[in-house]
């Protein structure tokens, strides 16, 4: 599904209204009723009062129909217009409608005390959506801050006012529990700095010209969607064999870190590689041959961590990071594989951290290999970035020089591709959050690489199971239990959900 900018939402809406003979004041009933119905599905009970404040804009626009439509459900429903200068038509249009089906209308002015709201009832915001042009100042940051003071639970329309839907929030900015995003997704939502203001969010789908949007050039942000993500599966065949689904390296582990290697390489083989061999420090060789009897395991001639590795012509692709640690010679031992390796692989922990000190060897990374930064990683390899925005685009950048997938791992992970198109990922959860899910990352990514799949739909579908892996361990074990093995042991039914998806 595109990400849309604000110019592009607008773009839309006039191809639906030509395309379609309707009015523009029809869409907004379309738009409107489609979010008050998601509402009602989250509010449940007509017992809750609402309170929607409405700017003269097309979002409060929306907010007078939503008004409308509610009272005529039966919620018991208020509606407070701002003071931002003259209305549009069809704010106009809907505000008379509005009082005409008996809503109560409340015109909010300056020189009257800022409006109370019940304790009980739920407050949605209206103000502006994705119309902002200009950091909210004044009387209405004064509006915005006194919604935000409230104990109330507290819903956005579209977007929350104040955030801009394709630049870094500035100002005053509503504070939403939850918030309904109408059509597409905008890119602020995907923002970590934006969480505190969005809350939780959902797509609000209703009839648009949506192959004007899914054609409109310049389309290169994309959220993955389940449907996608189900296309980029492989189906086995009768005849197939473990030498079919590839044979991976991982290299990983040193004295103290060999947890990271167990998981790395559970991952590999639950993700379906047909074979995996470690190469780990000494120490870890009963370690692996118990924990994981399903590998071979090859052992460096070090005791504590990795200094030398052999052959690489058996391996359809490598995984390098997890837990190895940056001794000196753990890190020539990194420049020989880069050098000797002309196939994807997979760049992890501690290997990236030792090419952020040797910023030299990231021309010798193979070509569609994927990195995996976690933010503090990504900063040491790329750069410092003044907002999310910016990191993204430094990502795109990134991923283009070094022709190569770079992964970077938040809440809603970015997938950076070559050819300069950003995905972002919707599965995972907050109990995610926990050590080893990285090292579980990096082994389903090697995993699909073994398999054939291209770097990119590998990172794709990497990222995608390994969250919905993380959201089915949570149903059943709850978010704040879940370890990373938990995720690894779920991801045969993440597997099966997925194609399972209509």
């Amino acid at each position: 599904m595109q990400i849309l900018s604000a110019e592009q939402h607008r773009a839309l809406d006039q191809a639906t209204i030509q395309n379609e003979g309707i009015s523009s004041l029809e869409l907004m009933e379309r738009a409107a009723t489609a979010f008050a119905q998601a509402l009602m599905n989250k509010l449940g009970s007509v017992e809750a009062p609402v309170t929607i404040v409405c700017g003269t804009g097309n979002n409060g626009g929306d907010g007078l129909v939503a008004a409308r439509i509610l009272h005529q459900k039966g919620y018991s429903v208020k509606a407070y217009l701002a003071p931002m200068g003259n209305p549009t038509a069809d704010n106009v249009a809907n505000h008379k409608r509005a009082e005409e089906a008996g809503v109560p209308v409340h015109e909010i002015k300056k020189e009257d005390p800022l409006f109370g709201v019940p304790p009980d009832a739920v407050v949605i915001d209206a103000l502006f959506g994705t119309g902002l042009s200009r950091p909210v100042t004044g009387y209405l940051a004064q509006i915005i801050e006194h919604l935000n003071s409230m104990a109330n639970t507290r819903y956005a329309l579209d977007l929350p006012s104040g955030l801009f839907a394709d630049a870094p929030a500035a100002g005053v900015v509503f504070c939403a529990d939850h918030t309904f995003t109408l059509g597409y997704p905008k890119l602020a939502l995907f923002s970590q700095n934006n969480t505190n203001c969005v809350g939780s969010w959902e797509i609000v789908s209703f009839d648009l010209a949506n192959d004007f949007a899914e054609q409109e050039p310049g389309n290169d942000r994309i959220l993955n969607t389940s449907p996608d993500m189900k296309s980029l599966l492989r189906t086995r065949r009768p005849n197939d064999h473990k030498g079919t689904f590839g044979h991976a390296l991982m290299i990983a582990g040193s004295y103290g870190k060999m947890g990271a290697a167990i998981i790395a390489g559970r991952g590999v083989l639950q993700a379906g590689a047909g074979l995996l061999t470690y190469h780990t420090a000494r120490c870890g060789y009963e370690i692996l041959q118990i924990s994981l009897p399903e590998a071979m395991v090859i052992t460096d001639e070090h005791e504590e961590h990795i200094r030398k590795i052999g052959d690489l012509s058996a391996y359809k692709t490598i995984g390098i990071g997890p837990g190895i640690g940056q001794a000196a010679t753990t890190a020539t031992a990194l420049s020989d594989v880069l050098r000797r390796f002309d196939q994807p692989m997979v760049i992890d922990a501690d290997a990236l951290n030792i090419l952020s000190n040797n910023s030299q060897w990231l021309e010798l990374i193979p070509a569609g290999s994927i990195l995996t930064p976690h933010p503090k990683e990504f900063e040491r390899l790329f750069g410092e970035s003044t907002d999310d925005f910016q990191r993204w685009e430094t990502q795109r950048e990134a991923a283009r020089i070094l022709n190569a997938v770079v992964l970077l791992k938040t809440g809603y992970t970015s997938i950076a591709t070559p050819d300069g198109k950003l995905y972002f990922n919707h599965t995972g959860n907050p109990g995610m959050g926990t050590g080893g899910t990285g090292d579980a990352l990096t082994g389903i990514l090697t995993g699909l690489l073994a398999q054939g799949y291209p770097s990119a739909d590998a990172a794709r579908l990497g990222v995608y199971l390994h969250g919905l892996a993380g959201d089915i361990a949570a149903e059943q074990l709850g978010q704040e239990s879940l370890l990373a093995e938990d995720l690894v042991n779920m991801l045969g039914q993440a597997y099966q959900r997925l194609r399972e998806v209509v």
